[in-house]
């Protein structure tokens, strides 16, 4: 019950970049266990001898403030007392001198309340009150479930000081924003797994610690490496080798030499051995992401290495023993190519031995609050930026609405387009809403394309058209040509037309 308390209170808490909304959703959601009238938030700043009210909410509103109290030399020293608890119940206010002299100056009808101190480093941040217009309201057990919340309520603080410009000077702060956003949003190094990714990670648990090959199946930009490098750093084999090996990136003619490695004097230009990608993760773990994309002949070759564990290289005579795990990932319906003779069944029977399913980011729509708070701190990093851009309520709520055909590959893009574009924020992702004005639903639900001869008497070739038509249904899939909901299905056409057709204008 306390546990489930929590994670549901953490999850109302990180669902939102703006510190007021993310307040709302946890006010609405611990005022059914606990009986308060609002919240605020607050912090102790010693060098300006002031406490700074930076959020309220309450059952008619959720506000930022920016309202200072100055305070006494006297109530300066008793905040600065490190065996001050760090929580405390207060059923008269009259009884705390500084509750007393500072919180009806913002909230005047407030009687009783939590206080719930922030610290970090042994630094007393600010307080959070859970506060109640009736005196004598709260009892022990309030404050036991809500006393865990300390370090998620110091982080987002933490963020929103640092969104201000407030945090710059403390880098003791700063240093405990990240420990605690590490701690957080990703526990097991996955952003989700508490969230849209919560059933893979109890298969990802499920199977870790085993030697099975397992098969990831998702659209293009899932996350599927992300997974797979979950599952090797739960496995015994963690510490070893991790190869990842994009397969539809080899030229057919160099699959051999590069899997598998080859002997000195194979081939001109093999002036000494080389070990292939096989023979790196010996030990270890190989990620064979876009398995879809090999050849049938290639296939073949690693079918044999599956089932016997060895290989041999090119040029070689030698059979060389391995002990490996294999992860394998694709894009696309596998099943679908069996039956269409484009993928071996036998592979595919050895390599789906456990088969996860990753979903695509608009099956997990509450995960992209913490994703995009996880990728702005990248970017700012990776751009020098000396505050974290905010994201408006309503620009989250566009991204929330976007459709994502390429998935968390594409919301890193977006996210890095939108920072160029503005560093200092607020960040704007009105191109997406655009983007999703192509197809106009009428009255009656049925949908108009938009006739692109419209916009002007310029035509153009009509194989341009078409190519841009099959780039935009690939988009909408994710890549995804073959199966249901593929593109192929979607325009109606013969798979293999369809791939014909792309290879004729270039596209594949």
């Amino acid at each position: 019950m306390k546990e489930q308390f929590y994670y549901q209170a953490t999850h109302c808490l990180c669902s939102s970049l703006s510190l007021e909304v993310a307040l709302q959703r946890y006010y609405e959601f611990i005022k059914q266990h606990l009986p308060i009238d609002g919240i605020f938030l607050n912090i102790y700043r010693p060098e300006h001898g002031d406490i700074q009210f930076l959020s309220h909410v309450n059952e008619q509103q959720a506000v930022a403030l920016d309202k200072q109290v100055k305070i006494s030399a006297d109530m300066a020293e008793v905040l600065q007392q490190n065996d001050r608890p760090v929580i405390r119940i207060i059923n008269d206010i009259k009884h705390d001198q500084v509750t007393h002299f500072v919180a009806p100056q913002v909230i005047p009808e407030i009687s009783s309340v939590i206080l719930l101190r922030m610290i970090s480093s042994n630094t007393h941040l600010g307080v959070v009150g859970f506060y109640s217009k009736t005196p004598g309201q709260f009892k022990p057990l309030h404050a036991d479930l809500i006393e865990p919340h300390k370090d998620t309520l110091s982080l987002i603080t933490a963020f929103t000081l640092r969104g201000r410009n407030l945090l710059k000077a403390n880098q003791v702060l700063s240093q405990e924003n990240d420990n605690l956003r590490r701690g957080v949003f990703s526990a097991d190094g996955v952003v989700g797994s508490e969230g849209g990714l919560k059933k893979v990670m109890v298969q990802v648990d499920a199977i870790a610690g085993l030697n099975t090959s397992v098969l990831m199946q998702g659209e293009t930009g899932c996350g599927k490496e992300v997974i797979a490098n979950a599952i090797h750093a739960k496995s015994n084999r963690a510490g070893k080798p991790f190869i990842k090996v994009n397969c539809g990136a080899i030229p057919e003619t160099l699959i051999d030499s590069e899997l598998f490695g080859y002997e000195k004097g194979a081939f001109t230009g093999a002036e000494n051995r080389k070990a292939g990608y096989f023979e790196q993760a010996n030990g270890g773990t190989i990620f064979l992401d876009e398995i879809g994309e090999l050849p049938l002949s290639a296939q073949v070759r690693l079918l044999r290495v599956l089932q016997n564990s060895t290989i041999t290289r090119v040029g070689g005579f030698e059979s060389v023993d391995l002990d490996i795990r294999v992860i394998a990932a694709t894009h696309r319906n596998l099943q679908a190519m069996v039956h269409e003779k484009t993928f071996r069944e036998d592979l595919w029977y050895r390599l789906a031995v456990f088969p996860i399913d990753i979903p695509s980011l608009r099956q997990r729509r509450s995960d992209i609050p913490l994703l995009v708070q996880h990728f702005i701190e990248t970017l700012a990093a990776k751009f020098n930026l000396e505050k974290l851009p905010r994201v408006m309520p309503e620009q989250l709520a566009v991204l929330n609405n976007y459709a994502w055909p390429g998935n968390v590959r594409e919301l890193i893009n977006v996210l890095e387009r939108a920072i160029i574009q503005n560093p200092s924020g607020p960040l704007s992702f009105d191109l997406l809403t655009a983007a999703t004005k192509e197809e106009v639903p009428t009255q009656s639900g049925q949908t108009i394309i938009v006739d692109p001869s419209h916009a002007s008497d310029k035509l153009v070739p009509l194989d341009t058209m078409i190519s841009k038509y099959i780039n935009h249904a690939m988009r909408i899939t994710g890549g995804k040509l073959y199966g249901p909901g593929g593109a192929a299905e979607l325009l109606d056409v013969n798979p293999n037309t369809l791939k014909s057709r792309m290879k004729k204008l270039g596209l594949c």
